[in-house]
């Protein structure tokens, strides 16, 4: 997620048709809140806590709130321009935004839903058509290990190439948006450390302990960071004090060290992408954070031409220390 006062950036495109109302899924810990017809988990909370960040106007063609799905990467699709980052040069794809899906089944507990995009390099030739498939589950409790009571779904997701240059890579990109006041936590291998998307995130919002690398989401500074694939050693969670203990939001995905990712900072496209990237807002949007999964990418006419990938998402309340 990139962010600025930029007018072009705030462009909303008038919506393809209605959106279908929320469904919510109910277990005895708490609730998810989902919108089949955008293809994603608009809220989900625990102990009257919500744990996602959405806009106020939750119908919103713009496509903000909760967990949603974008393709990648970012420097072929939405910079309208390369070389510094500048945000008067970013726009979202019309594909991507607004994101209306078709749902394939719908039942308490369970959607499925896919959409056909094409996308257009704004500075190059190249071009992508893709279809994208999502299905989220929520999960029974007595199928999750956390002694505290918690929440959780299951998401799987998938793009398929169906046309396009030659070449052209893609990636699935996988968000969560949370609101500030909590801090996101990274656990990474020993000396990793991230590298920055715009200016330099500030020395005072992260820190690096007991094997976790924490990122603070205070509102007041806007910046995004990234770790590449081998430097990640498990689930990324956003942890925030609440009354009666610590909230957790925990995300497990896989990992593949071993392959191509393709999502990298604008000065330094050509190296290995990176698997999490963390995004902070200062206020500009509403003021959140992102915490940010890719998956390894897939090449138009190169090797497989279909990728897919199983998250699981959980929330929880525990004691706090």
């Amino acid at each position: 997620m990139s962010s600025n006062s930029s007018t072009r950036l705030c462009e909303k495109p008038e919506l393809e048709k209605p959106m279908n109302t929320h469904q919510t899924w109910k277990t005895k810990d708490g609730t998810i809140r989902v919108l089949p017809e955008r293809g994603r988990v608009q809220g989900i909370e625990i102990g009257g806590h919500e744990a996602l960040w959405s806009p106020p106007e939750v119908t919103a063609p713009w496509n903000l709130g909760g967990e949603r799905l974008w393709i990648g990467p970012e420097a072929d699709w939405h910079w309208l321009r390369l070389g510094e980052p500048d945000f008067a040069f970013y726009k979202v794809q019309p594909a991507l935004d607004p994101d209306i899906w078709s749902v394939g089944q719908l039942s308490d507990g369970f959607f499925s839903a896919s959409v056909d995009i094409d996308v257009q390099s704004p500075h190059r030739d190249a071009h992508l058509k893709v279809r994208l498939t999502r299905s989220i589950q929520l999960l029974p409790p007595e199928s999750l290990a956390e002694a505290d009571p918690s929440i959780a779904f299951l998401t799987t997701t998938g793009v398929e190439i169906l046309g396009g240059t030659h070449g052209q890579p893609v990636d699935l990109w996988s968000i969560l948006q949370v609101p500030a006041g909590g801090e996101i936590v990274v656990p990474i291998s020993p000396g990793a450390a991230p590298r920055d998307y715009f200016k330099p995130a500030p020395q005072s919002e992260l820190s690096s302990r007991e094997g976790n690398f924490h990122v603070k989401l205070s509102g007041r500074s806007q910046f995004k960071i990234g770790f590449q694939p081998d430097q990640i050693r498990g689930p990324i969670s956003y942890d925030r004090p609440v009354p009666d203990g610590i909230l957790r939001l925990q995300r497990s995905f896989p990992v593949h060290a071993a392959l191509s990712y393709c999502d990298s900072p604008l000065s330094d496209l050509s190296s290995q992408g990176d698997a999490v990237q963390i995004y902070c807002d200062d206020g500009s949007f509403g003021g959140f954070g992102e915490m940010e999964h890719r998956s390894p990418a897939i090449r138009r006419g190169i090797g497989p031409q279909a990728l897919s990938e199983t998250t699981i998402t959980t929330l929880s309340i525990t004691a706090a220390l």
